[in-house]
């Protein structure tokens, strides 16, 4: 583990993206159901949505599910089924259902129902982006065997004719999400969607070469970010009248644009740094640090960098800060990197002292 200069961690990026989308785009119930039908219909479809905006995707798809065996041309219901299926296949790291979910945007899409409407695009986006992020683990773990001295001559050449087809599906699935993600940006309303501009930011960077483009429109998504937290913020202090559920989600709200802040500065940082740019670095790490939103990894990162710059002292404060944060969810025992990483603080604390001058 170390300062990601390649290829960033954005595997688990999708996880709390999402939630959130109004996903409802109308109610009208197929003409030959009976009045009892369209009233199971009405209720499938409220708790499909309801489900859904508590982050409860399992049951929110079994509530589709049912809905679309009434009406299956139900254009809102396989929408809601879209996005859960691509919530689950992406917290599970399942390529298959992330698949299942590309089928049913790509269904809407080919019968015109969604021709319209940002979400179906929004949705193709992000699935095309997940199903390329889970070609980095195949891509590695090729890679990694292709390095084996003793792998035969005739398996080096299967193993680099499965490098090369893993590596252009990923490409071709990258560079659809960018055009469904150009797709949502172009709709009038849409031009500043943060949910788009955050998945376009990861697809500019995993294409490579395009780390200018990726960072500005990085910096754009992040200011709307700051404009809605004022709004969403604003609308909680103001409004007293709010129930408790409407409370919920504006505060959700914002701890999710606070998530996709992290993920953002992150980024940026990362691109500073493969630029060469370590102030830049170092000033989104300390944007992050006053935010509150420092996370294992970025202490992690950072220490690495100050390590490199010969800041032992702060290097050790960033690994302690890194293992208080692991120890929250981990015990001592459980955590494989605590002793590497309490040796490393001990040999930054005894070069400390090593320095000239001290």
């Amino acid at each position: 583990m170390g300062v990601r200069r390649g290829r960033p961690v954005l595997r688990t990026r999708l996880a709390a993206v999402l939630v959130g989308i109004p996903l409802a785009l109308g109610a009208g119930a197929c003409q030959s159901l009976s009045v009892e039908e369209e009233a199971r219909l009405a209720v499938y479809r409220e708790n499909s949505q309801h489900y859904y905006d508590r982050g409860d995707y399992a049951r929110a798809l079994h509530q589709a599910d049912s809905a679309l065996a009434l009406d299956p041309d139900a254009t809102s219901v396989r929408l809601v089924k879209g996005f859960c299926l691509l919530k689950l296949g992406s917290l599970a790291g399942n390529p298959v259902v992330i698949d299942k979910a590309l089928d049913e945007f790509e269904a809407i899409v080919r019968t015109n129902a969604g021709e319209d409407d940002f979400r179906v695009y929004l949705g193709l986006g992000s699935a095309h982006l997940a199903r390329a992020l889970s070609f980095e683990n195949t891509i590695d773990r090729i890679e990694s065997r292709l390095t084996s001295e003793f792998l035969p001559t005739d398996g080096r050449a299967d193993e680099q004719g499965r490098l090369d087809a893993a590596r252009e599906e990923r490409l071709d699935h990258l560079q659809q999400s960018e055009t469904a993600l150009r797709r949502v940006l172009s709709f009038e309303l849409q031009k500043n969607n943060a949910f788009a501009l955050v998945d376009l930011v990861l697809v500019l960077h995993s294409l490579g070469g395009r780390e200018v483009e990726a960072k500005e429109t990085a910096e754009h998504a992040l200011s709307m970010l700051d404009e809605n937290n004022v709004v969403t913020a604003n609308s909680l202090q103001r409004n007293a009248a709010l129930s408790p559920i409407q409370r919920l989600d504006l505060e959700n709200r914002i701890e999710m644009n606070q998530e996709k802040e992290r993920q953002l500065r992150d980024l940026v940082a990362t691109i500073d740094l493969s630029l060469g740019n370590v102030r830049g670095f170092l000033e989104q790490m300390q944007l992050l640090e006053a935010r509150g939103l420092m996370a294992e990894v970025q202490y992690y990162n950072r220490a690495q960098v100050h390590e490199d710059m010969g800041l032992f002292a702060q290097a050790a404060d960033d690994l302690e800060q890194y293992l208080r944060l692991r120890a929250r969810r981990l015990d001592y025992e459980q955590d494989d990197m605590a002793p590497a990483t309490f040796a490393r603080i001990e040999a930054l604390r005894g070069r400390i002292g090593a320095q000239p001058g001290r």
